[in-house]
């Protein structure tokens, strides 16, 4: 493969066959240019200079080289100088749960795109698929809401959570219960891998006496059934139906004996590279949860 720096000492050569005056333009001895130039003649199997006494002069399939590689080096020159005067460049790899699509984390993020030359790719996948996605390099960050072990995976605090019973039914909130008093209710639960299913259950004895009518992906669509159906009820993240608790739309019902809280992660690979651009937006992240996502 050829070299930048081959390359360059080419089109050095180029402009000045003398070994010594490019030796010292470049910082080089004579024979660490001599041998760059061989190989970069090996590898197009050419010889691109005709040597005529102490002289280098561009032979006619040099100066085809030089026609054909001018441009692209010239454009090789610029996209290193823009990569390196400006490291906020780049193009992340992002993913979520849907308890964070919930809590407008994607303007949180849109506004440090808006201030930056950089390129994001967002998908909304459960927990179980983002430590996966992780621990395959395949996203560079997840957002997740379910405490885990994995030695290679590092996790950072962002924000308090907890679940909480909710329904349209306003008539439920006029007393506490026990959970299992509740079961008759229709429930309607996320699918299998999210890790609000996952803590709500784990908290439950007798599952199988819970009445469980529908099990859903998306947050919007439990939230509009549960808009339109007095009888459904579900467990979910207080976060995610805030603006529905403060308008009086949906209302909380008291459960005695069970805490649900929670914590809310930022997570990526231990040998993720942190460059310039992964610290500037971790670090944005990070106060982004601290002001409250506005």
């Amino acid at each position: 493969m050829i070299t930048f720096k081959e390359l360059d000492i080419f089109f050095k050569l180029c402009e000045e066959t003398n070994l010594s005056n490019v030796g010292k333009k470049l910082n080089m001895t004579q024979s660490a240019i001599s041998i760059s130039l061989n190989s970069l003649e090996k590898k197009l199997d050419e010889k691109l200079f005709d040597r005529i006494g102490r002289k280098l002069t561009l032979n006619e399939r040099g100066r085809v080289f030089r026609e054909k590689s001018y441009k692209p080096f010239l454009e090789l020159i610029h996209a290193k100088e823009s990569f390196s005067s400006d490291r906020l460049k780049g193009d992340l790899k992002i993913a979520s749960s849907k308890t964070f699509n919930s809590i407008n984390l994607s303007q949180c993020i849109y506004k440090f795109i808006s201030n930056h030359d950089i390129h994001i790719t967002k998908h909304s996948i459960n927990t179980k698929e983002i430590l996966e996605s992780i621990l395959n390099s395949n996203i560079d960050i997840g957002f997740v809401e379910s405490d885990f072990n994995e030695a290679n995976i590092i996790k950072e605090k962002v924000a308090n959570d907890s679940l909480i019973i909710v329904s349209s039914n306003k008539e439920l909130t006029k007393k506490e219960y026990y959970i299992d008093q509740l079961y008759k209710y229709n429930w309607l639960l996320r699918e299998k891998g999210s890790a609000t299913r996952e803590v709500f259950l784990s908290k439950l004895k007798y599952q199988d006496e819970m009445n469980i009518s529908m099990e859903i992906s998306n947050f919007e669509e439990i939230k509009n059934i549960l808009l339109n159906n007095k009888e459904t009820i579900t467990c979910i993240s207080k976060l995610a139906v805030k603006e529905e608790l403060e308008n009086k739309k949906l209302f909380e019902i008291k459960i005695k004996n069970l805490n649900f809280e929670r914590e809310l992660f930022m997570v990526y690979h231990k040998d993720k590279y942190q460059s310039k651009l992964f610290l500037e937006f971790t670090s944005y992240m990070k106060n982004c949860f601290i002001e409250g996502l506005n």
